[in-house]
């Protein structure tokens, strides 16, 4: 069985990815609702993965 943490450190590079892919929409200023939203969600699951992790 795979250790949870290697998971949840897994989803949080994945998460911090797709974040970071966004950051041209954000300069150019072309974002839309849906996006910002699905932004707003990632963010709070790394920020949950991280309180996770630290426990």
């Amino acid at each position: 069985m795979m250790d949870k943490t290697i998971f949840i450190r897994a989803v949080l590079v994945v998460f911090w990815l797709l974040i970071l892919s966004r950051i041209p929409a954000f300069v150019s200023g072309t974002l839309d609702t849906i996006t910002i939203v699905s932004t707003i969600v990632e963010l709070s699951f790394l920020v949950w993965g991280i309180l996770i992790l630290r426990k």
